[in-house]
């Protein structure tokens, strides 16, 4: 073969795989955009996506409404509130001050916050930002989160109250999710940086890395913010209001998709913290008996199928959000959502599911005969400490996990259900004598079994 014929082979065969990939990448688009399509009304709250692959952005996109009254659209420039997706940001200005030398995370915090009560043990900041320092979660007790987040507060004011709790378990026994841990890690990194928690990371994460539309979310004019939303038995309405003083390191910032697909290509690539540092953020902490807790330094570890992912969701008033990073396939996902339990987990699990061709259960609803369902309904027991309650309310079937929310499910068979607006679903199955529901969340192959009371 001569020069010139190689040369015309090379060239043919760049160009198929150019079409090959064209091709992939146009069927991706399709497929994302009709995830979002069936799974976001228009007219109402909705959500703004975004996915990258080795670092370049392949997907973003928008539905739904960012004001409902005053027909304000969603786009992918929409600023919204993270929740909890917050605490990644809070742990990697921990370990920023620890790379300069301002504190070390196995100090004890009473180094920090001398007046705080530990009952007597030593807690360590690294036992805040892997929740297994004991601590009880501020945001359970029902007086603060009712008549107290509404107004404005200092640091010292909170840790004052956050005082009276007692501690639920000894440092290092458990983990167990706590907001009040993160708020003491604001007060940390306020002490040990001699400014506050919004100006540090503003100087130290946000400006060095061109975030321009993530910061503190007070109550200061915001370009493109997004109004947050709740669906009651009435119908929608606005949020309730929470100052962000009160969410403070646990929840307060905002942001925007592009945003945050900046900030974790450069944490995950060692440019906010040192490589050293983000494998600590990343890496299951062990717990006093040696077990591992998934849960690192504001983020936690998971396997969808066969595939590692580090992952964090967060919950605020008015908004929902989750984010995933696959990093063996350097796949990053996230979805911002202005409603409380938006369809944000939802669709970043159906958009992992497209990217690592993951098959999934389809929901077709169906009728359902009356003996099954009256066979179904009832209490399961779910561990020693939780039940799920079936049961059929003016013709409508719904879930209730202990006093939770009660969610509506709908038969796709006889003894099947699936939740409505979720890819989760349930079978409910006759075994060794016994009524047993098996919940399939997600992209779980492995269903949680509990038995009919």
């Amino acid at each position: 073969m001569d020069n010139t014929s190689k040369n015309m082979l090379v060239s043919t065969v760049a160009i198929i795989s150019l079409l090959f990939c064209g091709q992939i990448f146009a069927n991706n688009v399709d497929r994302f955009d009709k995830i979002l399509d069936q799974t976001v009304n228009s007219d109402a709250p909705g959500i703004s996506v975004l996915v990258t692959e080795k670092g370049k952005t392949i997907y973003s996109a928008a539905r739904g409404m960012a004001n409902v009254e005053l027909d304000v659209p969603l786009s992918v420039n929409s600023v919204f509130r993270l929740g909890s997706i917050t605490k990644q940001f809070t742990c990697a200005a921990i370990m920023l001050l620890q790379e300069r030398g301002k504190l070390s995370i196995n100090d004890d915090i009473r180094k920090y916050i001398p007046d705080f009560p530990t009952e007597g043990h030593k807690i360590t900041i690294k036992q805040l930002m892997s929740h297994t320092a004991g601590l009880a979660n501020y945001t359970d007790n029902k007086t603060t989160m009712s008549k107290l987040i509404q107004a404005p507060t200092t640091l010292d004011e909170m840790l004052k109250l956050f005082a009276k709790e007692p501690m639920h378990s000894k440092p290092g026994e458990v983990m167990r999710y706590s907001n009040t841990g993160y708020v003491l890690l604001g007060k940390i990194i306020e002490v040990s940086s001699g400014g506050t928690y919004a100006e540090f990371l503003k100087h130290n994460i946000f400006d060095k890395n061109e975030m321009r539309d993530t910061q503190f979310g007070g109550l200061q004019l915001i370009k493109n913010r997004a109004s947050g939303y709740t669906q009651t038995p009435e119908g929608l309405s606005n949020a309730s209001l929470i100052d962000m003083s009160w969410p403070h390191a646990a929840g307060s910032l905002v942001s925007t998709v592009s945003d945050m697909a900046i900030w974790f290509k450069a944490l995950s690539n060692g440019k906010i913290v040192s490589q050293k540092s983000y494998q600590q953020m990343v890496k299951p902490v062990l717990l006093n008996d040696k077990s591992e807790s998934p849960y690192g330094f504001g983020l936690t570890n998971l396997k969808v199928r066969k595939h590692d992912a580090i992952a964090h969701g967060g919950g605020i008033p008015g908004f929902s959000t989750d984010a995933i990073y696959f990093p063996a396939e350097d796949i990053y996902i996230v979805a911002l959502g202005n409603i409380d339990r938006s369809r944000a987990r939802d669709i970043v699990q159906l958009f992992s599911a497209e990217m690592l061709g993951i098959k999934h259960k389809e929901f077709i609803p169906a009728k359902i005969n009356q003996i099954d369902l009256e066979k179904a309904l009832g209490t399961y027991k779910v561990n020693e400490k939780s039940i799920r309650t079936l049961s059929k309310e003016n013709g409508v079937i719904y879930s209730q996990r202990d006093n939770g929310h009660k969610w509506e499910v709908i038969p796709m068979s006889n003894d099947s259900f699936y939740f409505k607006g979720t890819i989760d679903y349930f079978e409910i199955k006759e075994e060794s004598g016994s009524i047993v529901m098996k919940m399939y969340s997600g992209l779980s192959e492995l269903p949680q079994v509990s038995t009919k009371l």
